[in-house]
C-alpha cells in the first residue's frame, strides 16, 4: 500500500500577537492542508482563523480567513504587522454581514 502523508504544519515559535487589547503568546502553527492557523499558548490553543465553509468560501492554497468580530477584532492586521500574514482581500459573511479577511500566511 502506498500512502501519501500529509505536509507537517508550518510553525514560527516565539510569536506575539496583540489584538482587541489582548497579548497573546506562543507558537503558531500553519497547517494548509486543512487551512487553519493556531497559536498555542501556554493556556492551550487559540484558533486564528476561521472556517467560512458554510458560506461556500475556501481560501487559496497558502491562505486562511481571519475573522475581525468579536474579541478578534484587529487580529489580520496584527498578523500583518508581524509579517506573520498579508491581507489579501475580505468578505462579509453571516447575519450581522461581518468581516473576515483572507490572508497569505507567510510564517
Amino acid at each position: 500500500m502506498n500512502k501519501t502523508s500529509s505536509p507537517a504544519p508550518v510553525v514560527k515559535h516565539g510569536i506575539t500577537i496583540e489584538f482587541s487589547a489582548i497579548t497573546l503568546n506562543g507558537s503558531l502553527h500553519h497547517d494548509d492542508e486543512r487551512r487553519a492557523l493556531m497559536l498555542m499558548t501556554e493556556e492551550g490553543p487559540e484558533r486564528v482563523s476561521v472556517n467560512l465553509e458554510a458560506y461556500g468560501l475556501v481560501p487559496a492554497p497558502g491562505h486562511v480567513y481571519v475573522k475581525d468580530w468579536s474579541e478578534h477584532a484587529g487580529l489580520a492586521e496584527s498578523l500583518q504587522q508581524a509579517r506573520l500574514a498579508r491581507i489579501v482581500g475580505s468578505v462579509v459573511v453571516g447575519p450581522f454581514s461581518s468581516t473576515a479577511y483572507e490572508v497569505e500566511v507567510t510564517l
